[in-house]
């Protein structure tokens, strides 16, 4: 696992317990709120002047099965798989580059103009936002249009819930900074996506 996956700072390595036990204590005290329905959110992370966006969503993974064969090795797919079965969750957000769309961006222009539903300034000084997507049929529409380029990380995940015929939770961003690593990274733990016929936690 990455060094700074959800899993690896859980429980120090993917698929076991204590993963699972945390990550119940966590939604337990109200650290992890459950969401009764499905949503999307726009997520933006900034550092030293540099920033990208990206939506939050299930995606549907015939839509990226292009892409699958060479997402991820055999043995990262099987520790993805593990981790839906035993943890019950999906620990690490897939991040899918996809076509630059004016549409999509004036949308995540109009959400990010309110309050974001969470915010928070990371050690390192970047900071992470995500706003709860108001139209979501529009951005299905404006995503419709698009084509997937490349699966720049988590694609074990998606792989995995591929094979379990699951929708995994990615992020769609157009912005090459978000594959940039560091302090641009995505922070995986701040969406977790639980099995079906549990509620997901974010």
């Amino acid at each position: 696992m990455p060094p700074a996956s959800f899993a690896r700072v859980l429980g120090g390595h993917a698929g076991t317990e204590a993963v699972r036990a945390e990550l119940e204590r966590l939604a337990a005290t109200g650290a992890l709120a459950h969401d009764p329905e499905p949503r999307m959110f726009v997520y933006r992370a900034a550092h030293a002047g540099k920033r990208w966006m990206g939506v939050v969503c299930a995606v549907d993974t015939r839509d990226l099965v292009t892409l699958l064969p060479h997402a991820a090795s055999d043995a990262e797919i099987s520790a993805a798989r593990t981790d839906l079965e035993r943890v019950g969750a999906q620990l690490v957000p897939a991040l899918v580059r996809v076509e630059r769309s004016d549409d999509v961006a004036y949308l995540m222009t109009c959400d990010t103009n309110e309050r974001p539903a969470y915010h928070f300034v990371s050690a390192d000084g970047s900071t992470h936002s995500a706003w709860t997507v108001q139209r979501t049929e529009a951005y299905v529409q404006a995503f419709a249009e698009l084509g997937a380029d490349v699966i720049v990380g988590g694609g074990a995940q998606v792989t995995a819930a591929h094979l379990s015929g699951a929708m995994p939770l990615a992020i769609l961003t157009a912005d090459a900074e978000a594959s940039a690593g560091g302090s641009l990274a995505p922070r995986c733990g701040l969406f977790v996506a639980r099995t079906a016929g549990e509620p997901e936690a974010r």
